[in-house]
């Protein structure tokens, strides 16, 4: 009898012990010292964290990141090293994104046991890298290649930031986001992608070579580079150069300008074997074609007005330069004022949705107002083949010939600040931001 108590106590030691041995881990213990509550730090930068951690076991993992008041991480989470279960840490985090914008954030600690996380946080003030023009590159092209001359901020041509791509030229544009320029061959020149301003090579499309055009166009939209084939597609990349999506074009047609806006994709159209041409939209997300609207003529440029209205300019083949609003909803085009007086339309650079600069080919660059209605000389003496307005500085960047000229943006005038003169006649001009 006593044999069988003493196994049977045994047994319900066993398991009291077993239960024990089972049971949820309790939660670390944590101390965030700093930041400081509301401290301030600007981009690029420093943010020193110091604290500490204990757990009665041990710890796994201490975790730092840098959260929004959605709890979200906006940075990098940096993973600290274990050295016991009861520690003091001390880690510089690096604030390292530039798109980071001003405002209240979050230093965010985790400290894992295995089992459980205990948090802490504490408030800070973030001031964001203020925005500065980075360079000017205007793109040329003559027998040795394309050429991407870099425009430094004492407007002096800087051979730091320019290079050369074989081939020929069909387009370009800049990535602000991502820090890239993309300059497009036709029938002879690849898409090359640079990082700039340090001018490294990034990633490219390789063109055939042939008796028709291979690339048409590149345009970009943060991490949406489209690029445009005369074999009748739209290929959409990411900054990287992974291919993302496609649009067909219409059938015997094929696609030159692009532009993202309110969710849609709008591509300028072209017959092969005539001179008609189609604004077509698709569904931005699935890059199904939604609508088609006939075009008055070859297009310069479209810009979003609002979020279902954009302005397309252009020339027709024999009235001189259009400009039109199309309403997305409708599918109709609207002329607000007639452009047919002034010549053939070389460039539009928009100011603000309201307001728009258009050069013509007449040796003067107008400024339009859609509220109230009017168009005015703004720039004269000028054949201006490019126009781009600089919002940072409040400059129009024009070229002309082999030069490129900046003036200072006024409401109703501009003021010649600064020139610099290429060896070849321009073909584009592009604004680098830091961000």
């Amino acid at each position: 009898m006593e044999r069988k108590a003493a196994i049977l106590f045994l047994f319900l030691f066993s398991g009291l012990y077993s239960c024990k041995k089972d049971s949820p881990a309790g939660y670390p213990t944590l101390t965030l010292n700093s930041p400081y509550n509301l401290e301030y730090f600007n981009v690029p930068g420093t943010i020193h964290v110091t604290g500490h951690a204990s757990d009665s076991r041990s710890l796994t993992s201490i975790t730092i990141s840098l959260t929004n008041s959605q709890s979200i991480p906006v940075e990098q989470t940096v993973s600290l090293t274990i050295t016991s279960n009861n520690m003091d840490f001390s880690c510089n985090y690096s604030l390292s994104d530039v798109h980071l914008s001003s405002g209240q954030y979050y230093i965010t600690i985790k400290a894992f046991n295995g089992t459980n996380t205990t948090s802490a946080f504490q408030k800070i003030y973030i001031d964001a890298l203020p925005t500065r023009r980075t360079a000017i590159y205007a793109i040329t092209r003559n027998s040795a290649g394309v050429h991407a001359w870099g425009i430094d901020s004492s407007f002096k041509v800087s051979p730091s930031l320019s290079y050369t791509v074989p081939g020929d030229y069909s387009s370009s544009d800049i990535d602000c986001y991502y820090q890239q320029l993309y300059t497009a061959g036709k029938d002879s020149g690849n898409v090359n992608v640079y990082s700039v301003p340090d001018v490294t090579p990034y990633w490219s499309l390789p063109a055939t070579i042939g008796s028709s055009p291979f690339f048409t166009n590149v345009y970009c939209n943060v991490d949406n580079e489209f690029v445009s084939y005369y074999l009748g597609y739209i290929k959409c990349y990411n900054h990287r150069g992974v291919l993302q999506s496609v649009y067909n074009s219409l059938f015997g047609y094929y696609p030159i300008k692009t532009f993202l806006w309110s969710g849609w994709l709008f591509a300028e159209q072209k017959d092969i074997s005539s001179s008609q041409e189609y604004l077509l939209s698709y569904y931005a997300s699935t890059t199904a074609s939604y609508q088609q609207a006939l075009l008055a003529g070859p297009m310069v440029a479209m810009y979003g007005y609002d979020n279902n209205d954009l302005f397309v300019f252009g020339n027709t083949a024999s009235s001189g330069a259009y400009m039109q609003l199309y309403n997305i909803n409708t599918n109709l085009f609207f002329s607000p004022v007639s452009l047919s007086a002034y010549g053939q339309l070389l460039s539009v650079a928009q100011v603000n949705e309201n307001t728009y600069l258009l050069s013509f080919n007449n040796g003067t660059i107008y400024q339009y107002t859609y509220n109230p209605n009017s168009i005015v000389p703004y720039i004269g003496g000028t054949i201006a083949s490019n126009v781009r307005y600089d919002s940072i500085n409040n400059q129009v960047v024009t070229s002309a010939g082999n030069t490129v000229n900046a003036y200072n943006y006024g409401i109703s005038n501009a003021t010649l600040v600064n020139s610099v003169i290429l060896a070849d006649s321009i073909r584009d001009i592009r604004v680098l931001y830091n961000k």
